[in-house]
């Protein structure tokens, strides 16, 4: 059997590959040098010679070196492999994860244990700390990327698309890098990532973990994107505890500054009040979490004490005691008018013999003060909600559906996004929301662009690695954003999976 080498001096001997990703494969690796087991990350031959692809590879071993904890799957060497053609491919040698990603775990509709939920994420988020410590922002966090271990220990792998804060993004301005099902609202607009984009994608996987379902999934990668910009998040399952659906709403926030500010407090919250086994009625200490509104108009202000309620309630009070201390000076005014009015009137009858009457009086004019009767509320009317049916857009031309939607009430906002090359320019391809909608609410419609120029296509580049497939793990799909879209990998698995024996699953919860 012929030996492959990931590198000219053979020292890391390729055994057997764990994974493809959009970007690169993982493989099983002996290192001779050192005598232990890695996992060996070798870029695809064919975005070897793309800068672009460089700079990313690069960027991931770069941001992973400079981590150092236990929850970060670690990054042990670089190095580059010479072709046959004479192109250099790099490739990186990290940490051998003896477990499983988290998607091999969550069960369609079946949530896992809270308990078990609250563990892993905080783990997760201990991870993640320390990454958002060091100023670096993962961007992809998903169960793919978290491998969960026989003792239940997580580690956190593939920074391929993670950003260091300080510096500027590989991708052009407006690309989206992620995956849709997991992408924050600000990513999906295609702004830059923060420490609470990762929140929002911990939110993405805690829901999904104690659901059994991601909060949103909808046909295309657009219409998904455009659901976690616009859509409420459905409500957790009944079994899930309050103070928990708390922390995972919050997560999950539209507005970022709404969400915890990064993983650290996210893994503080999820830890604050575990509910003690069999004692659902007990007492328990409900995290100080805010639960973020389904619907925008409205809000909670935060920052406001418990007085401010009370002051507002006693203030008609307060402004009735006002008026009437300031009637009263004007209340004796009048009456001293009318006693004079009266005095001059019987002067005049008791004086009518003389020759030369006296001069008329100027009587005051008093208005008598007529209460004002209270108008009774016109009663409004409710506008009436209304569906859409997505199906009756979707593949129409982009002007024809923004002028329907305007004939009903709406104002629609158009996005372009990229046309893979198979699909109609103009044609729309997602429309957001579509339920509980009434007259002047806005809506988003996504048509696809001018078909990209076509290319040749480059020549196969001859491979070393063996041509049997095996099993891939769930692909990174670009998501749409107003602009443009980009393509992220999902090289996660830094995993080798465990044997079947009872021993080795055990401690893992389904």
């Amino acid at each position: 059997m012929t030996e492959i080498y990931a590198d000219d001096s053979r020292r890391y001997l390729l055994e057997s590959r764990i994974a493809t990703g959009g970007m690169g494969e993982v493989w099983r690796a002996r290192d001779n040098l050192l005598g232990r087991e890695v996992a060996i990350k070798l870029l695809k031959p064919e975005y070897a010679g793309d800068p672009v692809f460089r700079t990313r590879f690069e960027a991931e071993a770069r941001h992973a070196a400079s981590l150092h904890h236990p929850g970060i799957a670690a990054v042990f060497d670089v190095g580059e492999q010479m072709l046959h053609d004479g192109s250099v491919r790099p490739f990186l040698v990290m940490e051998l994860v003896e477990g499983r990603p988290l998607s091999s775990l969550i069960r369609t509709d079946v949530g896992m244990r809270p308990d078990v939920v609250r563990d892993l994420l905080a783990q997760a988020g201990d991870a993640l700390a320390a990454a958002h410590a060091a100023g670096i922002v993962h961007r992809d966090v998903k169960p793919a990327n978290l491998l969960v271990t026989a003792d239940r220990t997580v580690k956190i792998t593939d920074f391929g698309i993670a950003r260091a804060l300080s510096s500027a993004a590989v991708t052009g301005t407006g690309a989206v890098m992620g995956t849709p099902q997991y992408l924050s609202p600000e990513q999906a607009r295609g702004e830059t990532a923060t420490p609470a984009s990762d929140v929002y994608g911990l939110g993405v996987v805690a829901y999904e973990c104690l659901a059994g379902r991601r909060p949103f999934e909808k046909d295309t990668a657009v219409a998904t994107a455009l659901a976690h910009l616009n859509d409420p998040v459905p409500p957790l399952p009944d079994h899930v505890p309050a103070d928990l659906a708390a922390v995972v709403m919050r997560a999950l926030a539209k507005k970022p500054a709404e969400r915890f500010p990064d993983a650290a407090a996210f893994a503080a919250a999820l830890r604050g009040a575990p509910a003690p086994a069999g004692s659902e009625d007990a007492t328990q200490v409900v995290p100080p979490v805010v639960v973020p509104p389904s619907s925008p108009s409205t809000q909670v202000l935060t920052g406001l004490g418990s007085a401010v309620p009370s002051a507002a309630a006693s203030e008609p009070d307060e402004q009735e005691e006002d008026d009437e201390r300031r009637a009263k000076p004007w209340l004796i005014a009048l009456v001293v008018v009318l006693l004079l009015a009266a005095a001059v009137v019987v002067w005049a009858l008791m004086s009518g013999g003389d020759e030369t009457p006296p001069p008329d009086p100027t009587t005051p004019t008093t208005t008598s003060a007529t209460p004002t009767p209270t108008e009774s509320p016109t009663a409004t009317a409710t506008p009436t909600a209304f569906d859409l049916d997505e199906a009756d857009y979707i593949g129409r031309d982009i002007d024809t559906v923004l002028a329907a939607l305007r004939d009903r009430g709406l104002r629609p906002r158009s996005h372009e996004v990229r046309n893979p090359g198979d699909q109609t320019p103009d044609a729309v391809t997602a429309v957001s929301p579509t339920t509980g909608l009434q007259e002047g609410d806005t809506v988003d419609v996504a048509y696809y662009g001018p078909k990209p120029e076509s290319t040749p296509t480059p020549e196969p580049t001859p491979d070393e690695t063996p041509t049997s497939e095996p099993p891939s793990t769930e692909p990174t799909t670009p998501a749409a954003s107003t602009p443009q879209t980009a393509e992220t990998t999902d090289t996660s698995t830094t995993t080798a999976e465990p044997t079947d024996s009872p021993a080795a699953r055990k401690d893992i919860p389904e």
